[in-house]
């Protein structure tokens, strides 16, 4: 992945620019709402009850922070994402879609696996242990001199590198906070009564960067987020928050770690 396809995702997930009118989103609450408290948001209505976790009524920072302490409670995840790059368009031409990045994660700090792609070029990694294992298509291995990931898994000591690379999306905890932006241009919307969902708009509402769906009972887990801006657009879909992921080492790497 070059880093020039790494600062435009960054752009896209950064609360910088604007779309014309919102991306509205239908989610279905399918996040575990059990791995920690719901949030504590002071004086709710008359009878002193709330209908779910209240993070309609926090301030915008004050949101993003639960929301981004609710991920890194929960500890795991799956997830899937995609974004499509916009080619700049002329004054004859209107901006055609281009390279698609696409991401398939399943983990967290103790371990995880991810599929990635990059326009013609596709990684998996697995982390475990303390030790990142890579392999990839040939696109892969010579865009990044990693001419061996191309016959099987090429292990390493350590975690940063891969996720450096890919940052950030090897990490849940980084993710959300990118797609949440400084939390300065975070609202949260108050859900319609009986909805199952909360909209936690980035950016503005009339040009919001993008939708962040969370759960509204329990947990404020991220559900769904989509996006888009003059770079091009993007969707995550989150779900299986706090429940166990299984990784292994994978046997045989064609570089062993110390090699």
């Amino acid at each position: 992945m070059t880093g020039r396809t790494v600062a435009r995702t960054r752009r896209l997930f950064a609360v910088a620019s604007g779309i014309a009118g919102a991306l509205l989103l239908t989610a279905c609450a399918g996040a575990s709402t059990q791995v920690i408290a719901t949030p504590s948001v002071g004086a709710g209505p008359a009878d002193g009850q709330i209908a779910g976790n209240g993070l309609w009524l926090l301030g915008g920072i004050a949101a993003a922070d639960e929301i981004v302490d609710a991920v890194h409670a929960a500890g795991t995840v799956r997830y899937s994402g995609a974004f499509t790059e916009l080619t700049a368009g002329t004054p004859d031409t209107e901006p055609a879609p281009g390279r698609v990045l696409t991401v398939e994660f399943e983990g967290g700090r103790a371990g995880s696996s991810a599929v990635v792609t990059a326009g013609d070029q596709r990684a998996q990694i697995v982390m475990v242990d303390g030790r990142t294992y890579t392999t990839g298509n040939a696109a892969y291995a010579a865009a990044t001199a990693l001419g061996d990931a191309a016959l099987g898994w090429v292990c390493s000591i350590g975690t940063t590198s891969a996720r450096d690379e890919w940052a950030p999306l090897l990490e849940p905890g980084a993710l959300i906070e990118s797609l949440l932006g400084t939390g300065e241009s975070v609202a949260v919307e108050t859900p319609a009564d009986g909805g199952a969902v909360v909209d936690v708009i980035v950016g503005s509402a009339d040009a919001p960067v993008g939708i962040l769906t969370v759960a509204r009972e329990g947990a404020p887990l991220p559900i769904a987020f989509a996006a888009g801006d003059t770079s091009g657009d993007g969707t995550f879909s989150f779900s299986a928050w706090g429940e166990p992921v299984e990784v292994s080492a994978p046997a045989d790497p064609v570089v062993a770690c110390g090699d």
